[in-house]
C-alpha cells in the first residue's frame, strides 16, 4: 500500500541520515528522554501493525532502525566513538529500551501466541541481537522470565496427572499447547539473538570474552522444560509444542554455556537425544510434511550435539564427569552411528543423517569438519577398493560440502597422509575395476598366487584379448562417472585452490595419453581440474608461475584431446573447459599474451583447419543425393548412424572453433582480432556456405543445396550442415565472461553479413535457409534489443516468422529429419525462444504478424504424432500463446483468433503428459477471460 511504502522510506531515511556512523551519536544525545520514550512506543506500535498486515519490509526496516538506535544510545558505544565525550546517555537509553520493555513484556507472560505477543517477541529479539550487550541483558531480564513462567504450566500439569488420573484427559486438553509453543519459540528467538549479539561483540572486541554468559541464569530451567516436553512428546504424537522445543534445544546447544547443568539435567538431555536419534535414523517412510519438518529439526539438534560435544574437553576416567565431558562422550558415541547410516544406501530420498553431518560441520570448529570428512573419504576409498557401491558416501560428502559451511572444503583439501586424502580417491578411481587389491589371491586350482614375478619360461602367457581390456576400461570409466558428480562440488569451493597445483602436475605427466590407463586417468581428473580452474578468478591470482607455465604448455595437447572423436564426450568437454579457462585467465604481461596469441593461431592452422577440412570432406561424401531417402541406401540404420557420426564430427570441430573465439573475445585487447575473424568465418559459412578460414588461405565450403533441397530444407542434408556453424556462433554469444563491450563489437562485425544474406534470400520464394534462420534466432535470443537496434530487428524478424510458419506446416518432415540430424529439431526450440523474447521486449514489432503467428502456434501445439521429446517445444508454444494474450497492440487480431485458440486447446487438454495438461489449463484460462 502507499502508506506502507512511505513508512519504509521514512524509516530508511531516518536510519541513513541520523545514524550512519558513530560521528552522529552526539547529535542523537541532544533529544530528550521523553521524546525517545514516545519514539520507542510509536516504533513498537507501527511494527505490530506492519506484522499484522504482512508488510514485512516495513517491519524489518523498523527493527533495524530501533536496534541501531539502541546500540548508538548505549554508553559504551558513545564512549567508544567519542573518547573525549562525557555525555551520560544512560537516561536516553533507558527511555528508549527500558520503557518499552516495561510496557510490552506483560503480554509475553499472558498471551505470547497472540498478534501482540508475537510482534513484541520479534521486536525484542531484534533489539537483543543488534542493540548491544547492555540491551541484550536488559531484554533477557525482561522477556526470558515471562516465557519460563508460561512454561511452568508443564509442571502443574505433571503434578495434576499424578494426583488425579481420572481427570488426565480433560487436563491434557486444557493445556494451551499453542501458548506453550509460542513461549518456546520466544525462548529460541532470544537464545539465537544472544548468539548473534555475542558474535558481534567478539568481532568488535577481539580476544575479549563475556563473563558470565548472559544465558547462564536461564539455561538449567530452559533445559528442564525442553527435556520434559521432548521426553513426553516423542513417545506420543508430535505437535507444535514438540517442534518448538526441538528448535529451542538447537539454539541452546549452539549458544549457551552448558557447564552449569547438573547430573539430573544431563540425564534428561541424554534421554531426549536418544529418542531424537532413534527418530532421525528410523527407516520408516512417511510423506507427511509435519513429520518431515519434525525429522529435519531433530537432525539439526543432533548436528548441534556433535558439533558442541566434540569441542569439549575429553572426559576423564573418573566416575564423575562434568556436563562438558558428558557431551563429549555423547558426541563421540553418536558420530559413528550417524556416519554408518550416512554411508549406507537408503531407499528414501530425504537423508536426515546427511543433515546431521552438515549441521555438525556448519556449527562446529574446523576439527569437527576434518573428522567427518576424513571418515567419509575413508568410506569411499574402502568401497572402491572392495568394488562395493561408493555412491552413498560420495553423495553424503557432496551434501555436506554444499550445506556444511566453508570448513568442509578447507578440511577436504587440507587432509594429508598418512590419513585418507582426495588424491587417494582419484588413484582408486583410476584403478581397473576388476583388479584385486589383496596381496595374495587364489588361482583356479586353489594354489596361492603371489605378486612376485615368476621368471621361468613356462610362466609366460599371452595377453588378454583386446575386447576384454576394452570392457574393463569401460567398466572403470562407468564407475568413475558414477562418483565424479559428487566429488566435483568439493573442487568448486574456494579452498580447492590448494589442490590445483597437484592436479595440474598429475595431468601434465600423462598428457598426451599413451595408453588406456592414461586415458582413464584423464577422464577422472579433467572434470575435477575444470571445476578448480573455473570456480573463481582467485585461483588464477594465487597460482605460482611454474603452475601457470605448465598450464600454458598444455594448450596444444588440451586442444587435440578436445577435438578428437577417439575420446569420451564428457572428458573432451572438461578438457575444453580447462582450455577456455587457461586462455581467458592467462597472465596479463605482454610476453605471455603474445605466446598465447601465437598458440591460438597455431591451433587454428595446425589442428582445427585440418580437422575441419577432413570432417567437411567426409560430410560431402555422406550427403550424396541432396534429398535424403533412406530406402536408397543399402541399410537404413547404417545410413542414419553414418550421417549422425559425420554431422557430430563437423559440429564438434566448429564448436571448438567457437570456444577459441569466445575465449579470445572475452580476453579482449589484441585477442579481439582473432575473435573477429572466427565469428566472421562462422557467420559467413552459415549464411553463404563458403568462407576463408582464419589466419590461413584455405577456403572452407559447404555443399550448396540443390533447388529441390532449398524447397525442402528439412529433408536436405546439405541444408542441415548450414545450421552447424550458426550453432557455433550462437555458442560464442552465450558466454558470460569478459567485459561489457565484446558482444557489441562482434555484432558490429557480423550483422552486416547476415543482413546482406537475408537481402539476397528475400528474392526467393523458398523457405528461409536454415543457416541464416539459425543465426537470426541466436542473435535475437542472446543479444539485447538496444544492441541490435530497432531497425535491424524489423529487418530480421520476417525471417523468424517465415521459419515458424515453415516448421509448423512440415511437422512430419521435421520428424523424418531426425534420420539426418537433430539440428532442425533444436532449431525449432530456438525459434520459439526468440519469439518469446520478442513478444516480451518488443511486442510492437510483431503486431502485424499476429494473424500469422497464432495459427502456426496452434499447429505446433497439437502435432498428429506427439512424443516425449516434443513436449519441451509444446511448452514453449503455450508460453508464446499466453504471452500473446497479453499483447495490447493487436487486441482486435487476438480476439478474432480467440475461438480457434480455445477449440484447439480444448482438444489438447487430454494429453498423456501431466505437464502439458497443466500448461493447457493455464493458457486456456488466460484466453477464456479475454474480452
Amino acid at each position: 500500500s502507499p502508506s506502507s511504502k512511505k513508512g519504509v522510506m521514512a524509516v530508511t531515511n531516518g536510519h541513513s541520515v541520523d545514524l550512519p556512523d558513530q560521528q552522529f551519536s552526539l547529535n542523537v544525545t541532544r533529544v530528550t528522554p521523553e521524546f525517545l520514550s514516545e519514539l520507542s512506543s510509536s516504533m513498537a506500535r507501527v511494527h505490530e501493525e506492519a506484522v499484522s498486515s504482512d508488510t514485512n519490509s516495513l517491519a524489518s526496516a523498523i527493527r533495524k532502525f530501533s536496534s541501531s538506535l539502541a546500540y548508538t544510545l548505549e554508553p559504551a558505544a558513545i564512549n567508544k566513538g567519542n573518547k573525549s565525550s562525557d555525555v551520560n546517555t544512560t537516561p536516553l537509553w533507558e527511555a528508549y529500551v527500558v520503557d518499552v520493555l516495561r510496557h510490552l513484556t506483560p503480554a509475553l507472560g499472558s498471551s505470547p501466541q497472540g498478534m501482540h505477543g508475537r510482534a513484541s517477541t520479534a521486536y525484542f529479539a531484534s533489539l537483543a541481537a543488534e542493540g548491544g550487550l547492555m540491551t541484550l541483558n536488559k531484554v533477557l531480564d525482561g522477556c526470558y522470565p515471562r516465557f519460563l513462567g508460561v512454561l511452568s504450566l508443564l509442571d502443574e500439569d505433571d503434578t495434576t496427572k499424578e494426583a488425579d488420573n481420572a481427570a488426565e484427559s480433560s487436563k491434557q486438553k486444557s493445556r494451551d499447547e499453542e501458548k506453550l509453543a509460542s513461549s518456546m519459540r520466544g525462548i529460541a528467538a532470544l537464545v539465537s539473538s544472544c548468539r548473534v549479539a555475542l558474535q558481534k561483540w567478539q568481532r568488535d572486541n577481539p580476544g575479549v570474552q563475556v563473563h558470565p554468559h548472559p544465558l547462564s541464569a536461564y539455561v538449567p530451567a530452559t533445559i528442564q522444560k525442553i527435556a520434559f516436553v521432548l521426553n513426553e512428546s516423542l513417545e506420543e504424537e508430535v505437535g507444535s509444542l514438540s517442534l518448538a522445543a526441538v528448535g529451542a534445544l538447537e539454539s541452546v546447544l549452539t549458544c549457551a554455556d552448558l557447564s552449569a547443568l547438573d547430573e539430573g539435567d544431563m540425564i534428561s538431555l541424554e534421554k531426549s537425544f536418544s529418542l531424537i536419534s532413534r527418530a532421525v535414523l528410523s527407516e520408516e517412510v512417511n510423506d507427511s510434511a509435519n513429520l518431515h519438518e519434525w525429522k529435519t529439526a531433530c537432525a539439526r539438534v543432533l548436528g548441534a550435539v556433535i558439533s558442541v560435544g566434540l569441542c569439549q574437553k575429553k572426559g576423564s576416567d573418573d566416575a564423575t564427569m562434568n556436563s562438558g565431558e558428558r557431551m563429549y562422550t555423547l558426541a563421540t558415541s553418536l558420530l559413528p552411528e550417524i556416519l554408518a547410516s550416512a554411508t549406507s544406501p537408503k531407499s528414501h530420498t530425504i537423508r536426515y543423517d546427511w543433515i546431521v553431518l552438515a549441521g555438525a560441520c556448519a556449527n562446529g570448529t574446523s576439527h569437527v569438519s576434518e573428522m567427518i570428512v576424513s571418515e567419509l573419504l575413508s568410506s569411499i576409498i574402502a568401497a572402491l577398493k572392495s568394488s562395493r557401491a561408493a555412491r552413498a558416501p560420495a553423495m553424503a560428502l557432496s551434501y555436506i560440502v554444499c550445506h556444511g559451511g566453508p570448513n568442509v572444503g578447507t578440511a577436504f583439501h587440507g587432509l594429508s597422509s598418512p590419513g585418507p586424502t582426495p588424491f587417494d580417491i582419484i588413484q582408486e578411481l583410476c584403478q581397473p575395476l576388476q583388479q584385486g587389491s589383496s596381496a595374495v589371491a587364489m588361482d583356479i586350482e586353489g594354489k596361492v598366487v603371489t605378486k612376485q614375478t615368476q621368471v621361468s619360461m613356462r610362466q609366460l602367457q599371452l595377453p588378454e584379448s583386446r575386447a576384454k581390456d576394452a570392457e574393463k576400461v569401460n567398466d572403470t570409466i562407468d564407475r568413475a562417472y558414477s562418483i565424479l558428480p559428487f566429488l566435483i562440488p568439493a573442487y568448486e569451493c574456494p579452498s580447492s585452490i590448494s589442490s590445483c597445483g597437484d592436479l595440474v602436475q598429475f595431468v601434465d605427466q600423462i598428457l598426451p595419453p599413451l595408453s588406456d590407463c592414461d586415458e582413464v586417468k584423464l577422464y577422472v581428473v579433467f572434470p575435477l581440474l575444470a571445476a578448480v580452474l573455473n570456480c573463481s578468478r582467485q585461483v588464477w591470482m594465487t597460482l605460482d608461475s611454474a603452475t601457470s607455465e605448465t598450464l600454458r604448455s598444455m594448450i596444444t595437447y588440451l586442444a587435440r584431446f578436445s577435438i578428437s572423436s577417439d575420446h569420451d564426450t564428457h572428458s573432451r568437454s572438461a578438457a575444453a573447459s580447462c582450455l577456455f579457462s587457461v586462455l581467458f585467465h592467462c597472465s596479463q604481461d605482454d610476453e605471455c599474451e603474445g605466446d598465447v596469441q601465437n598458440m591460438i593461431q597455431k591451433l587454428l592452422e595446425e589442428v582445427i583447419s585440418p580437422a575441419l577440412t577432413g570432417a567437411l570432406n567426409c560430410l560431402k561424401k555422406q550427403e550424396g543425393s541432396d534429398i535424403f531417402t533412406p530406402r536408397a541406401s543399402g541399410s537404413v540404420e547404417t545410413s542414419e548412424e553414418s550421417l549422425h557420426s559425420t554431422f557430430s564430427s563437423v559440429e564438434d570441430t566448429l564448436s571448438f572453433l567457437g570456444l577459441l573465439g569466445s575465449a579470445a573475445a572475452c580476453k579482449g585487447g589484441p585477442f579481439a582480432q582473432t575473435s573477429d575473424k572466427i565469428a566472421s568465418f562462422l557467420i559467413e559459412l552459415a549464411c553463404t556456405g563458403t568462407s576463408q578460414f582464419p589466419f590461413t588461405e584455405t577456403s572452407m565450403q559447404l555443399v550448396t543445396p540443390s533447388e529441390q533441397g532449398r524447397k525442402h530444407p528439412l529433408m536436405s542434408p546439405a541444408s542441415h550442415s548450414y545450421i552447424l556453424p550458426a550453432s557455433s556462433f550462437g555458442n560464442m554469444l552465450t558466454v558470460h565472461n569478459g567485459g561489457p563491450f565484446w558482444r557489441q563489437r562482434m555484432t558490429h562485425k557480423t550483422l552486416p553479413v547476415l543482413l546482406k544474406a537475408l537481402k539476397v534470400q528475400a528474392k526467393s520464394q523458398n523457405p528461409p535457409a536454415l543457416g541464416t534462420l539459425a543465426v537470426v534466432c541466436h542473435m535475437l535470443c542472446c543479444l539485447p534489443a538496444p544492441l541490435l537496434g530497432k531497425s535491424n530487428i524489423q529487418q530480421i524478424l520476417p525471417t523468424l516468422i517465415a521459419g515458424l510458419v515453415y516448421f509448423s506446416k512440415n511437422l512430419d518432415a521435421l520428424a523424418q529429419s531426425e534420420m539426418i540430424s537433430s539440428k532442425p529439431t533444436d532449431l525449432l526450440s530456438i525459434i520459439l525462444a526468440a519469439l518469446i523474447k520478442i513478444l516480451k521486449v518488443s511486442p510492437e514489432d510483431v503486431t502485424k504478424f499476429i494473424g500469422i503467428i497464432i495459427p502456426s502456434l496452434l499447429l505446433l501445439s497439437s502435432p498428429t504424432e506427439s512424443s516425449e521429446t516434443f513436449i519441451p517445444k509444446q511448452l514453449l508454444v503455450f508460453q508464446c500463446l499466453e504471452t500473446i494474450a497479453e499483447h495490447t497492440h493487436a487486441r482486435n487480431s487476438i480476439l478474432r483468433e480467440k475461438d480457434q485458440v480455445v477449440a484447439v486447446l480444448s482438444a489438447v487438454v487430454d494429453h498423456p503428459s501431466s505437464i502439458i495438461r497443466s500448461a493447457v489449463v493455464q493458457v486456456s484460462n488466460v484466453w477464456y477471460t479475454l474480452a
